[in-house]
């Protein structure tokens, strides 16, 4: 069974235990991506916001011996408990009628186009600054990400500007223009 992982934020600089056969690519299927999570830590990161605009998200072939074990692979290496999987682990196999944890067109043919059988993403909810799972505004996360300092404040301008040049986002642009974070050489 040849199975994928979907990115756009995170995983495509820093897989860590993610086992991956090859860099990812970027012509992964197109989902409505934003920065609308406030992490534990503080950062603001990617997920998937179904007001958001398409944006093409990356992929990379894994290395697993099915497609639970690549549920517990990515949920493993984003921390997310087992109990949580089923919610917070998006996966879809070809024919399946509908993508779990979110319905995107276009994942069969998708697959289909690259030989693939399976895929599975990370499916985190939006959380606001005060932790609550909705989508938080832009002014919340502005005045969020302005009231950081320390370590908090460099992880989460570090995961801003590591984000790659190509997920442009309206909340990215607004983060550029009022914080200064521009992309690394590397993002």
């Amino acid at each position: 069974m040849r199975i994928a992982c979907l990115a756009w934020g995170s995983l495509v600089w820093d897989p860590r235990t993610l086992p991956h056969s090859r860099p990812f690519l970027e012509d992964g299927p197109e989902l409505p991506i934003e920065f609308s999570r406030v992490s534990l830590d503080g950062r603001v990161t990617l997920v998937i916001d179904s007001n958001a605009p398409l944006l093409r998200t990356f992929w990379a072939p894994l290395e697993v011996d099915g497609l639970e074990a690549a549920v517990d692979a990515l949920g493993r290496r984003e921390k997310i408990g087992p109990n949580r999987w089923v919610d917070w682990v998006g996966r879809h196999s070809l024919g399946d009628p509908e993508p779990s944890n979110g319905r995107f067109s276009g994942i069969d043919g998708w697959l289909a186009a690259r030989g693939l059988d399976a895929v599975v993403w990370t499916a985190l909810p939006s959380r606001t600054p005060k932790g609550t799972l909705a989508v938080p505004s832009l002014e919340e996360l502005l005045t969020h990400l302005e009231n950081l300092s320390g370590d908090a404040l460099v992880r989460a301008e570090q995961y801003v500007r590591r984000t790659p040049r190509s997920v442009r986002t309206p909340h990215r642009s607004r983060f550029e223009s009022q914080l200064g974070w521009h992309p690394t050489e590397s993002g």
